[in-house]
């Protein structure tokens, strides 16, 4: 449209946002896979994590965020898993739960004990997950709402890559959704001794 002539402003404006909307979704959908790629080749060195850290990573990164972002979590709640990785995972996961959400809904990082280990929550109240849908949701390039998933610049790939995450820290998602009610998405990870993290900083 822009190439091939003249254009009132308002179709140009429009012609821009959509070579833009396009453009991002592209760079974000390379980005994904060649994450996909390394996590699959390369061995990861796992140390331990602050979670409220990787909480605080993730609010960070997302100020725009359409939703409000609850955090809870015990001071001393470390986990063995990378830091990068881990708020990354957590970032993706509360994508999907803003994009199933309304606008100025609450979604909510947890953190609570459970034995050895911690069990991180990303909780919301949005649309939720059809059953069938359920087993489907780690395959790549699979999308419930492809029409909402479309609009929303989503690619299909970020629970893909968010589970190659989840089994290289030794674990695994498990996700729990009524319709109409919410999703949340589980992840249980070993406890580690936080101080050993600044070990490794020093």
């Amino acid at each position: 449209l822009l190439r091939g002539g003249e254009l009132p402003p308002e179709n140009q404006r429009r012609a821009a946002d959509a070579i833009y909307h396009e453009s991002t979704r592209l760079e974000s959908l390379s980005q994904q896979l060649l994450s996909l790629q390394d996590l699959r080749q390369e061995a990861l060195t796992l140390t331990a994590v602050p979670v409220a850290a990787a909480f605080e990573d993730v609010a960070r990164s997302l100020p725009d965020c359409p939703v409000n972002l609850e955090k809870t979590c015990p001071e001393d709640a470390a986990v063995r898993a990378d830091r990068v990785l881990l708020a990354d995972l957590l970032r993706n996961l509360v994508l999907n739960a803003a994009h199933a959400s309304a606008p100025g809904s609450t979604v909510t990082l947890r953190c609570l004990p459970a034995e050895d280990r911690w069990r991180l929550e990303v909780a919301d109240t949005g649309c939720g997950i059809p059953p069938e849908a359920l087993p489907h949701l780690t395959e790549p390039f699979y999308r419930v709402d492809k029409a909402r998933a479309r609009a929303n610049g989503g690619s299909g790939v970020g629970l893909a890559l968010c589970a190659q995450i989840t089994e290289a820290f030794g674990t695994q998602m498990t996700f729990a959704s009524r319709v109409g009610e919410g999703t949340t998405v589980t992840i249980l990870l070993q406890k580690e001794a936080e101080h050993e993290e600044a070990a490794q900083q020093q």
